[in-house]
Formats: structure tokens, sequence, C-alpha cells
């Protein structure tokens, strides 16, 4: 007998989430159940919807123009479930899931919920893959996203900000190209994982007064930075930080605010780029030929794969399907205490 219900982590109103009870669609011949193993959440983009920042809540995105609007009626955006990918089990398979059998283990992007109904062509066997590395193509991809948005080569100088999730596999990624990296934070644990991973000079923003006046009087600037962390204050240093012509790569979300383009970005003849290969978006990195979400989330799969990049460290904490709601606030009020969730469903 199919379930009726799943029990998903949602937001209800801005700093209001958790489990709720909600029906559950009848499967189709073409639709797999999965009951879930582990889950994880969109750091970054979950907390802006959860305080209620997201321009999504206010505005609609017109698809056609590509441009955000305010529109007389507009759809609330609260309540919506919060999770981004899962590991788990097949439950149950239709006759047209394309050979999907129960038991077998797969992964998909959706939301933090115990059991899913799910298209067969939406979910992916695990196969070589551990949970952790299917768990981490979605950052992955976006700082793979980033590094090719930025054209990062050999032998350059980058800095990376906002060491979360994609941050830490961002320097990853620069260091397999022999690029020379600086990164830079405020939480400990992520400056010692940036290390591990390669970066040659990590700095404590919270020790550091000026740490790009530090890296323009060691080297001059860097050649480009990374800015992961959605803030705008850490994006103004990152512009400090780099050098004349230099290029920044936005690839956090950012809030409302104010940043002045007075300064370092006009006089020094910054490049600012948005890097934003999320499916939803249809946006292809730059080059040629153009790469989209689902071109780079198999590349890293095969980078996972050939070991080029690890997750070692990056799912942290792990904490009970159970706690999801203490996720959230812990994401939300705790960050130096996490990097990115790992909920497990008992």
């Amino acid at each position: 007998m199919h379930p009726s219900s799943q029990r998903v982590l949602t937001i209800e109103a801005p700093r209001q989430a958790g489990l709720v009870d909600r029906p559950l669609a009848r499967p189709g011949p073409g639709d797999v159940v999965v009951r879930s193993l582990h889950s994880t959440f969109k750091h970054g983009t979950e907390m802006m919807a959860y305080l209620g920042r997201t321009p999504f809540a206010s505005r609609v995105f017109n698809s056609t123009l590509r441009l955000f609007e305010t529109v007389p009626a507009q759809p609330p955006f609260y309540p919506r479930p919060m999770g981004s990918m899962v590991v788990g089990v097949i439950d149950w398979a239709g006759e047209n899931a394309g050979g999907l059998r129960p038991g077998e283990q797969v992964f998909a992007w959706a939301p933090i919920a115990d059991v899913h109904v799910l298209p067969a062509a939406s979910v992916t066997r695990l196969g070589n893959l551990t949970p952790e590395q299917a768990l981490c193509i979605d950052p992955a991809s976006f700082a793979l996203g980033g590094v090719l948005d930025g054209a990062i080569a050999k032998a350059e100088t980058v800095l990376v900000t906002g060491l979360g999730a994609i941050g830490l596999f961002a320097i990853q990624y620069c260091v397999a190209r022999g690029a020379q990296v600086m990164a830079a934070s405020g939480f400990e644990e992520r400056r010692h994982l940036a290390k591990y991973f390669g970066a040659s000079e990590v700095y404590d923003t919270r020790a550091e007064s000026d740490v790009a006046r530090t890296i323009k009087q060691r080297i001059g600037g860097v050649d480009a930075a990374i800015e992961c962390s959605g803030s705008l204050e850490t994006l103004a240093m990152a512009m400090r930080a780099a050098r004349q012509c230099g290029r920044i790569v936005c690839v956090g979300f950012y809030g409302a605010g104010t940043i002045n383009l007075g300064e370092e970005f006009f006089h020094n003849r910054l490049t600012l780029l948005a890097s934003l290969p999320a499916h939803s978006w249809n946006n292809p990195v730059r080059g040629t030929p153009p790469l989209y979400a689902k071109d780079l989330q198999e590349m890293v799969a095969r980078d996972f794969a050939a070991g080029t990049i690890t997750p070692h460290g990056i799912l942290n904490p792990t904490l009970s399907f159970r706690d999801a709601e203490h996720a959230v606030t812990l994401i939300a009020d705790e960050p130096q205490r996490v990097i990115k969730v790992l909920l497990r469903h008992d």
C-alpha cells in the first residue's frame, strides 16, 4: 500500500519552520516511491527565505522578460518546503520507471521529507558514488560554475570568500586548475578545511582588520575573487582585494542593501560577474560551448569518482530528521557551528 502523506520540513512564515504532514500524490506508472535515508539543505538560498529576505516574497520574476516585477495579485510565497537533495531507497517503482527497481539507492533534488513520490526520470542511481558525494553534487556544481565563469587559470591568484560548501569546493577546483588560492573566513573550522583543501594563505576576518589591504601589500591584489557568502560587506572586501582589472565572481545570493561602486570597483576597472548555473534559471556558464546545470552536475560526479574533489569534512554536523527544525535555527543563528547540515532519516 502506497503512503498517502509525507512529513516535510516547511517554512510557514519568516522564522517559522517545522515538520508538517502533507498529502502525497498517488504514484503513477512512470513514478517511484523513495524512502529518504539522508537529506541536505541549500543553506544560502533557503536562509534568505527563512529569514524573510528573499525578493520572491514580495516580487515576481517575469521569466519572459527576465526581470523582477511587482504584480497586483502577488501569489503567496509561504508556506514552502525546505531542502535541496535527498539520497534514498526505492520502495516501489512503476511499470514505466525506466528499469528502476525496489531496493535500489538513488539520489534526487527534492525537499526534506520522510518519503517522496518522484518521476523516475528525476532520480539517479547512486552507483559508485557515496551518499556524501551525491548530496554534494549541487554545491560542487555551483562552485565549478563560478570557477568556469571566472575563467580561473593556472598560476593565477584567487581569493575565495564565503567558505560554506560552495566556497570549499571552489577552493578545490581552483587548486585543481593550478591556481594559487587564498581564503578568508571568520569561522575557525572553515579556515582549517580551506587549508586542508589546498589554500596557501587563509585569513581570519575577525582577527584581521583589513584583509584586502594585507593582500595588496603582499602581492598587489588577486587576479580574481570568487565570492560565495552572499554578504555585501564581504563582496566589498573581495573587490578591495582585487588587482587593477581583476575579476569578481558572485556566487552568493545577495539580499537587499547598498554597496559603493564608486571606489575600488570603478577606479580599478574591475569586472563583476554573476554566476548562477541553476537548472531552474536556465543559465549557462560563460564559454564555448555553453554548459548548463546538468552538464556541470555530470562533470562533478565524474570529478568525485576521479578524486579531483572530495566532500571530506563538508557535511557537518549530522542531525536526525526529527531534529530538522533545530537544524534550521542552527544554520540561521549559529553559522560558526555548521558547514552543510546532513539530516539522517532513522
